[in-house]
């Protein structure tokens, strides 16, 4: 099985660099973003622009109102910006007036929505057929200021916040319950560099809802989406349970003959958290959330995925598929102080931000020449088991 991939390929230092959000940033509400985008009609994309880009939000912007608000800014400038105060606060929780006062449930009712979250991620691979998308992907980097060695001494370099550093767009191929990729197309097609990620079709629910159900679940609230009322859990995996890799490239270790720094992946199975958001009545998973638990002082500080699922027509018949997702990595990309090796890999942390968007949905012809990529981790868990053991009172409830 094909799991998620969180892999970084960089460029070289001269590439775009993302410097952290700056401080002096006003935190504002969805409510408050709302008045000041009202506001603001009728004010010139760059304005705007400029006037989102000194904002942060303090909850999560939920899709319909983003593509709302996006449809109504005046250009490519503000529309970009408003995406990176989205896809930023992904992780955060939605705005308590889109959290419902209804009671918590109890236990048993809590495991029997376990079970049919369960048995919908077991059933819902071998109910989707063979099918194209295309996913096209925006990737933001920004660039913190650093002191870099030029062919002429040391040169500083300002720091930039985030910023598109180009677009992609490439189709996937869902066929025999498997991502696969086009290699030939992902090989020529457009590149932009920065993070990459694969498994939004299957791959990802399988690994967390498996790993969930060794770890720990719990009840975390009622929500208001786009089709009513919804569920929501909050899972936590330990390092041991986990299957969810974090991958970097590259840090040097050591030297080759010639002098020059010897570059390996880093790689790390880690422990994360997340939130399983369900349809209560089918069990149909809506959104799912994976967040890596690094140390801040750790080469990679940040990893996540946020999958959102919305049901799409497929030869004439509606399937839950994926719609949207957002991915995030935060490393120290700059260069070494001292001797070469990982303890001295620090610096300014770079952030990476990907914005997808999965559309044009077809079943998938016969004709085509697709080549399977290579599983990334056969000992990944192929789907969750049983719903049995996890579960745990909403008491102890996970805090993110």
């Amino acid at each position: 099985m094909r799991m998620l991939l969180m892999v970084l390929l960089l460029s070289g230092l001269a590439s775009p660099v993302l410097g952290e959000k700056d401080a002096a940033a006003a935190k504002v509400t969805v409510v408050q973003l709302e008045a000041m985008l009202t506001a603001a009609h009728g004010k010139p994309d760059a304005d705007l622009a400029r006037q989102l880009s000194a904002v942060e939000l303090t909850e999560r912007l939920n899709s319909v109102k983003l593509a709302k608000w996006k449809a109504d800014l005046p250009g490519e400038k503000s529309r970009e910006q408003l995406a990176i105060l989205a896809d930023s606060a992904a992780f955060l929780d939605p705005p308590s007036a889109e959290i419902p006062a209804d009671s918590t449930p109890d236990a048993d009712a809590a495991r029997k929505m376990l079970t049919l979250v369960v048995n919908y991620v077991n059933t819902t691979a071998r109910q989707l057929p063979n099918f194209l998308a295309v996913r096209d992907t925006i990737g933001f980097e920004d660039k913190p200021q650093e002191d870099v060695l030029g062919p002429t001494g040391v040169v500083s370099e300002s720091a930039m916040p985030l910023h598109s550093i180009g677009k992609a767009s490439l189709t996937v191929t869902y066929r025999d319950g498997k991502e696969v990729v086009d290699e030939k197309a992902a090989k020529h097609g457009t590149q932009i560099g920065g993070l990459s990620t694969a498994g939004e079709f299957g791959p990802i629910l399988s690994l967390a809802v498996a790993d969930a159900l060794h770890g720990k679940i719990t009840w975390g609230r009622w929500e208001m989406g786009a089709g009513g009322k919804e569920a929501v859990f909050h899972f936590a995996v330990p390092s041991d349970k986990s299957h969810y890799p974090v991958q970097f490239c590259c840090i040097a270790d050591g030297f080759n003959s010639d002098g020059t720094p010897n570059k390996r992946v880093f790689r790390e199975i880690v422990s994360y958290h997340g939130e399983i958001v369900f349809d209560p009545a089918s069990g149909a998973i809506l959104r799912i959330t994976m967040e890596a638990d690094l140390p801040a002082a750790e080469l990679v500080s940040e990893a996540g995925i946020q999958v959102e699922y919305s049901p799409v027509e497929i030869a004439g018949k509606s399937y839950t598929c994926p719609v949207r997702s957002v991915s995030i990595l935060a490393a120290h990309t700059a260069q070494q102080t001292g001797a070469h090796s990982m303890s001295n890999y620090k610096g300014a942390t770079k952030t990476f931000l990907n914005d997808v968007a999965f559309s044009q949905y077809r079943r998938f012809g016969t004709e085509s020449r697709i080549l399977t990529g290579d599983d990334l981790n056969t000992g990944a868990p192929s789907g969750p088991s049983s719903a049995d053991a996890p579960y745990s009172s909403p008491s102890r409830a996970v805090n993110h």
